[in-house]
């Protein structure tokens, strides 16, 4: 099967910008596109029509709406766009088309949240980067399309933080993008130092192997304000993508390594992909 990225669209502005960014990835990366559209099992209806009579309806609208999408993105696409219907939850049928279907990676739009929606509710943008398999791109609705030009790779001292690395410098090849490896630790500890040099080196290595351009920072943070930080230098270096990691270590709330992904899809104003490692 063609890889594809999927594009989980309820045809708002946001979905439609996160469709435009789908197109450069994918003909970079020479995938097709997948939009995918889930509707609720308990949306509103009138009742003078029957449910099933409705459906119908709401489905019909939306093979037209994708149409219409299609018919605009076509002539853009170096592949092929095709689109599904699902009912359900939506980050569960958006994953599970993911998993099921072999996306190569999801495209997702956000508008972030905050307060009391960060704590307790979450958006679905984050609960599909937290509960897919492939990687996500999470875009701000008011980001506007653009090709890679640098992206913002946070490394810590753990090994997993490296795992993200040939995603990310897939992409980063195949823009001629500039890594931007970020030394990122919380104390200065000689042992951390050491951790974090061989950790370098293995990532640099494999750069250089690969022939992927990259340059070296530093950031000194509080774990607590590690997001912030991050965001505060992808700003400051104008760039236009940050990496992340993210753990799925049970089956509620999910725990994350020090990227704090989270936090970063979230508040990040700049299009964040977050890569799951084991």
């Amino acid at each position: 099967m063609d890889k594809y990225i999927l594009v989980p669209v309820d045809f708002s502005p946001s979905s439609i910008n996160a469709m435009e960014h789908a197109v450069l990835y994918a003909n970079a990366l020479d995938y097709n596109i997948r939009m995918i559209h889930v509707k609720r099992r308990n949306a509103d209806y009138d009742p003078v029509i029957s449910y099933s009579d409705y459906d119908e309806i709401l489905k019909s609208s939306a093979i037209n709406q994708f149409r219409r999408i299609i018919a605009h993105f076509k002539s853009k696409m170096n592949g092929r766009i095709d689109f599904c219907v699902r009912e359900g939850r939506v980050f569960t049928e958006v994953c599970n088309q993911a998993k099921y279907g072999d996306a190569a990676m999801i495209i997702s739009g956000t508008n972030g949240v905050s307060g009391f929606q960060e704590r307790w509710v979450g958006s679905n943008a984050f609960r599909i980067v937290s509960h897919a398999i492939c990687p996500v791109i999470t875009i701000k609705y008011n980001f506007v399309p653009q090709k890679p030009r640098r992206i913002v790779v946070p490394i810590d001292n753990t090994d997993r933080t490296r795992l993200k690395i040939p995603v990310v410098a897939k992409i980063a090849k195949s823009f001629d993008a500039e890594m931007m490896l970020v030394d990122l630790r919380n104390d200065n500890k000689f042992s951390t130092q050491k951790k974090m040099e061989e950790a370098m080196k293995a990532v640099t290595v494999y750069l250089d192997r690969h022939n992927v351009r990259y340059s070296k920072d530093y950031l000194r943070v509080k774990k607590s304000k590690t997001a912030k930080a991050v965001i505060d230098f992808a700003l400051e270096n104008d760039a236009d993508l940050i990496a992340a990691t993210s753990e799925r270590l049970d089956n509620s709330w999910q725990q994350f390594t020090i990227s704090n992904p989270q936090k970063l899809v979230n508040h990040s104003p700049i299009p964040v992909i977050t890569i799951k490692v084991a």
